[in-house]
């Protein structure tokens, strides 16, 4: 099967170097490699959902069809059948009143049949079709109010900036028992520049590179196979759920008070931002919806307190600190990466009482993974950049910064507060690559406590995003 990228390289619709850019992006702010892509502005929704569509041999659900939705029809769906497979109602259609499904992907025999039980019809007179996964996020929390992570909010400013172009560094294994950010040495490789690729859409600048991809033990990165794209079909020729076009007949107006589709560039960008969903911050009022989804939260054993719970496959359990970060270095995606580094914090450090990841996107730090010491689940939050605060002056000075008690600002009283009772210091650990800082380790540690074991766990989660993202731009 040709891959995303391929497809959208062989229409002219995208670079090299723009899909590099987001398979880089992809290792630092997760998602599917077309949610990156449309966030960095190389392509929009429509193409990635024609590009799905040829790729899968489905129908492509484009916002034409999102805007004529059968709301009656939606509601004959649950919201949790509907988040369980990811897919919503779109029309009745046809003399025989085939339903519409929009879709993430190609549904299994089973769900196709528990979501036509669902909506009390056949299974064969459903037609999947495949969308955008931003767009689909949006509907399913317009429809079914299933809230969107955090993920999947456009972060406050004009746009997303474009994902940092640089020279991604070698991992070097260190020697010594213990390695700080500041003594970890990183070797940069040079690339050459080589032709880029017609791109029709504007994009940001990028650096160039020199080699083919060859995606590397990182999950849902489409690469390019340079020698097939002269066979791939066009995507002008995708069907766009040709077969049933009376969907673009239907009746049914947007809600006045709905949060708009994200689509890139609105014709009236003034009265779109006033109705925006975006990233709420610690900033913000006590109104938003800071807690009401979890975030992802790393499994801490009570025995031993502070004790790491291993998967049931894990073979071996690191019994030092060097083991733990060797381990991260290694790990081969970058949800790993966040665990191993929860876990070794939790059992290496016992003075920290809570910590949390921090990934850079747009004018937020956004939180991913965490743990606390009490078993409490952490709310989703962002940290707004644009604001005094610790975290944004670690950015700023790319260097630990702490803040005992009496020194801190608002934002740093609210995430203290997210984070959990504590009376120890905050403190932020930098993780950088390429010499600039890509995601935080904000954590709540004893007064007393030297924050050098931290320092170690960041230098090794960086060492594993920079060889993740290298292997990604092969």
């Amino acid at each position: 099967m040709a891959r995303l990228g391929e497809l959208l390289i062989a229409a002219g619709l995208l670079s090299i170097e723009q899909l590099e850019q987001a398979l880089r992006a992809q290792v630092m702010w997760g998602g599917r490699i077309g949610t990156n892509l449309v966030e960095l502005g190389a392509v929009d929704l429509d193409a990635i959902a024609r590009a799905l569509g040829q790729q899968h041999r489905m129908p492509a659900a484009l916002g034409k069809h999102f805007e004529k939705v059968d709301r009656e029809l939606q509601q004959l769906l649950s919201p949790d059948v509907a988040e369980k497979f990811l897919c919503v109602p779109l029309a009745r259609v046809g003399p025989e009143r085939h339903i519409v499904l929009a879709t993430t992907g190609p549904m299994p025999p089973r769900a196709r049949a528990i979501v036509a039980d669902a909506l009390g019809v056949d299974p064969a007179t459903l037609v999947p079709s495949i969308a955008a996964e931003l767009r689909m996020r949006y509907h399913l929390e317009r429809a079914y109010g299933i809230t969107r992570d955090t993920r999947f909010l456009r972060a406050r400013g004009k746009t997303i900036p474009p994902f940092p172009s640089f020279d991604v560094p070698v991992a070097v294994e260190p020697s010594e028992p213990e390695v700080s950010m500041a003594r970890i040495s990183l070797a940069i490789e040079r690339e050459q520049e080589v032709p880029a690729a017609p791109a029709v859409v504007a994009d940001p600048p990028v650096q160039p590179r020199s080699r083919p991809f060859v995606p590397d033990q990182l999950e849902e990165i489409e690469s390019i196979a340079p020698m097939r794209l002269h066979q791939l079909e066009p995507i002008d020729e995708i069907e766009e759920i040709d077969e049933i076009e009376e969907i673009d007949d239907l009746s049914g107006d947007l809600v006045a008070d709905a949060v708009p589709d994200p689509e890139p560039d609105p014709v009236d960008e003034a009265a779109a931002r006033e109705r925006r969903s975006y990233v709420p911050t610690l900033a913000d009022s006590e109104k938003q919806r800071l807690a009401r989804v979890s975030l992802r939260k790393v499994a801490v054993s009570s025995t031993p307190p502070g004790g790491i719970e291993l998967e049931p496959s894990a073979t071996h359990v690191p019994t030092t600190l060097n083991e733990a970060t060797r381990a991260i270095r290694r790990a081969p995606s970058r949800d790993r990466v966040a665990e191993l580094g929860m876990k070794a914090i939790a059992q290496y450090i016992p003075a920290c009482d809570a910590a949390l990841f921090l990934i850079l996107r747009g004018e937020a730090a956004i939180g991913w993974k965490g743990f606390t010491r009490s078993g409490a689940q952490l709310p989703q939050l962002a940290v707004p950049l644009d604001q005094p605060g610790l975290v944004t002056a670690t950015i700023r000075a790319c260097t630990t910064m702490r803040c005992p008690n009496g020194d801190r600002q608002e934002i740093d009283e609210r995430l203290l507060a997210t984070l959990g009772p504590s009376h120890g210091d905050l403190v932020c650990v930098p993780i950088t690559i390429g010499g600039q800082v890509m995601c935080v380790i904000a954590a709540t540690i004893g007064d007393e406590a030297p924050a050098t074991t931290l320092e170690t766990i960041a230098a090794a989660t960086a060492a594993a995003f920079a060889r993740l993202m290298r292997d990604a731009s092969r």
